[in-house]
């Protein structure tokens, strides 16, 4: 929830703002985030989220498991 809510107040509204901004934190281009960038990103958007629960969110959004999102 304090991702979603954060994303929202940052103007990621929908898929397509979302998708636009997972762009901008992709900084290798591959098109996907490491958990690096995804823990750049959570802290760029200051959520508040320690570093567990970084990993925990990242994992849930990692759905194959393959370290990337």
């Amino acid at each position: 929830d304090k991702i979603r809510d954060k994303c929202k107040s940052r103007g990621c509204r929908g898929i397509m703002g979302i998708g636009r901004a997972f762009r901008i934190w992709d900084d290798n281009r591959s098109g996907r985030l490491s958990i690096q960038e995804f823990s750049k990103a959570m802290k760029e958007l200051r959520i508040g989220l320690t570093e567990s629960e970084i990993r925990n969110a990242f994992k849930t959004f990692d759905r194959n498991g393959d370290g990337h999102v």
